[in-house]
This record gives structure tokens, C-alpha cells and sequence, in this order.
């Protein structure tokens, strides 16, 4: 899905090393993210030349840039989360 002017925007959480065990009845378990960044996802006219159409295109201009900025450690996987309901894992064994 396209954003709109008012929904371009996401937020990378570094995902935790280790998840809870066991069965996740009754409600879940807690597990603590960190939120290292935020911004606007999807590039227009004013920020590239030829601005992608489609979410495929935004990944490959942003899956290189994400894995250089200096909150990614080794070893450790990240997720981007759109408000305009698309999202991006990266990092250690993410392709």
C-alpha cells in the first residue's frame, strides 16, 4: 500500500536476542524492543529522481542504507514498522 501525505512514516525497533518459551495462552508474553530510528520510508519527487512505485522498489533502496547506519550491530535483526501498514526486517540473517 501507497502512503499518503499524512501516514509516510516509520519507526526501526531492534528486536530482542532471546524470546520467551512456551505457549503464549492467556494473553501473551512481554518482550522488550528498542526503538533506534524514524522517518519517512517511501522517497518522493523532491528526494529521488524517479520515485519507486511500489513497496518491492522502497525495499531495495532501503535495505542497503538501513544496514549501513551505525545503530546495527552484528549479529542482531531489526524491523521496520510503516504506519501505512508495510514493514521490513533486516539484519542478521534477513535477506
Amino acid at each position: 500500500m501507497r502512503p499518503t501525505q499524512d501516514n509516510n512514516f516509520g519507526r526501526v525497533f531492534e528486536l530482542p536476542e532471546q524470546y520467551p518459551e512456551g505457549f503464549c495462552f492467556g494473553g501473551g508474553k512481554p518482550v522488550q524492543m528498542q526503538m533506534v530510528d524514524w522517518f519517512n520510508p517511501w522517497p518522493d519527487g523532491v528526494m529521488v529522481e524517479n520515485p519507486p512505485e511500489t513497496w518491492a522498489e522502497v525495499v531495495e533502496l532501503l535495505r542497503p542504507w538501513l544496514t549501513q547506519k551505525n545503530y546495527v550491530k552484528p549479529g542482531r535483526r531489526y524491523i521496520l514498522v510503516t504506519d501505512f501498514g508495510e514493514s521490513l526486517m533486516f539484519g542478521h540473517g534477513c535477506a
